[in-house]
């Protein structure tokens, strides 16, 4: 028999809560809280995990939990010990369970680990985790005959300084499959799994505890309060990692990261920051300040300063900005220079390339060492489709010209400052004008 399964319990939805979406999903800095929970738990050693999910969220939770998790459909939210009922086939096949509220985003392996150990070295059916504090207010109050647990309070009428229940239980399996099916039904019409520890109590059998004193470890997400300063830790948490590495963050109040973004040695985030979704930022960079990357690649030695990229790739050595917009399937090569208040989309801008103030470049492709002034616009849409914009290699375009595609410049060429061009350009020649002409083969 396998030792070691844990049974996260998300089957419930909370009417504390604001969200959109169901809350083991809602995402905190770019990872869910299912997610959190699960990596925790296998960073302690337990690598087969299952979640107790509403039935009629199966694919959201296929799509959003990226982990190699057993799904147990909940049809009816009937609470948390029915949750471990309609479980125990999958229980069965493990000698224990680390049975885990789904609310515990902050949950560390540490914890779980000597919750684990504690378990395995006593000879109880069933180990709790207890923690004591004011901040922990709608926690179950333990109920003590002497020093034997007898039973949980869910009244929540209690002092601060009494013990309460941290919603976290190592228990032998052959016990738990026989108990769950004792609870009886509370008053709301739901089972409870905190019954568990009356019914171990009047079986005769002793309740292990371990006391987790006053950490941000048990905090649960049940209200838009406890998700504000959840999110908070979590987010200091990453930083705290991503500094050990040598990655300056300058302010932590005003700066964002999500779990998924990777970011190289001695990068400096300046305030004000957001790096959102998978993205990856190279070595040697300074992003910000005011500056957001979503879903990008950063190259190394690159700097983005008041602007925005997403959905694009950044080169190494590239400079943006400041108030620059890299929209979406960008690529700018190596050694570019991006000004003010520039926007670039669906383009390529490749290697030593300048791009100055105010310019639009929309589904263009410029070759090497291009030049565009300041004010250019690509005109790529005719009001019904939108048209390709080439520009060859070391071409200059003169400030405030207008290239209205479908056209393509050739290599080396100039064109004027204020030029419209409408027609193709062959290399090596000069126009100007409005509409742009040859004037010098």
């Amino acid at each position: 028999m396998k030792k070691w399964i844990s049974l996260s319990l998300s089957g419930g939805r909370s009417s504390r809560f604001h969200l959109s979406d169901h809350k083991a999903l809602h995402p905190i800095a770019g990872k869910n809280i299912a997610s959190f929970i699960i990596d925790a738990i296998q960073e302690a050693g337990i690598q087969n995990n299952a979640i107790v999910i509403p039935s009629n969220l199966t694919k959201a939770f296929e799509a959003n939990v990226q982990k190699k998790v057993t799904l147990i459909k909940q049809n009816k939210a009937l609470g948390t010990g029915h949750a471990v009922k309609i479980s125990s086939k999958t229980l069965s096949n493990y000698k224990y369970t680390l049975i885990v509220n789904g609310d515990l985003p902050l949950l560390s392996s540490k914890l779980i680990k000597r919750l684990v150990s504690k378990h395995e070295k006593n000879n109880c059916p069933i180990t709790i985790a207890l923690i004591a504090g004011e901040r922990y207010q709608g926690y179950g109050k333990v109920i003590f005959d002497k020093e034997s647990i007898t039973n949980i309070d869910e009244n929540k009428n209690y002092k601060s300084t009494d013990k309460l229940n941290a919603g976290i239980y190592a228990v032998d399996n052959n016990w738990l499959i026989d108990a769950v099916k004792k609870i009886k039904k509370a008053k709301n019409g739901e089972f409870l799994l905190t019954d568990l520890i009356e019914i171990a109590s009047l079986e005769g059998n002793q309740i292990a505890s371990i006391d987790f004193a006053n950490t941000d470890d048990i905090l649960q997400v049940n209200t838009d309060e406890q998700l504000s300063e959840v999110s908070k830790l979590l987010r200091f948490r990453l930083f705290e990692k991503l500094t050990k590495k040598g990655i300056q963050i300058i302010d932590w109040e005003s700066t964002f990261i999500d779990y998924n973004v990777e970011i190289g040695l001695k990068t400096k985030i300046l305030p004000n920051t957001h790096l959102e979704g998978i993205s990856k930022i190279g070595k040697n960079c300074t992003i910000g300040p005011n500056a957001s990357v979503s879903n990008s690649v950063i190259g190394n030695n690159t700097s983005i300063v008041s602007s925005t990229v997403n959905q694009s790739q950044i080169d190494n050595d590239v400079a943006i900005g400041p108030y620059s917009h890299i929209r979406p399937k960008t690529l700018v090569m190596s050694e570019v220079k991006i000004g003010t208040n520039v926007e670039i989309k669906n383009s390529t801008i490749s290697s030593h390339s300048k791009i100055n103030h105010f310019a639009y470049i929309g589904d263009a492709k410029l070759q090497e060492s291009v030049n565009i002034g300041a004010g250019v616009v690509t005109a790529n849409f005719d009001g019904r489709n939108k048209s390709k914009t080439k520009i060859g290699k070391n071409a200059f375009i003169g400030s405030n010209s207008t290239l209205i595609a479908p056209v393509s410049v050739g290599d080396n060429v100039y064109i004027g400052a204020g030029s419209v061009v409408t027609k193709n350009i062959p290399k090596n020649q000069t126009w100007a004008g409005n509409p742009a002409k040859l004037l010098k083969k």
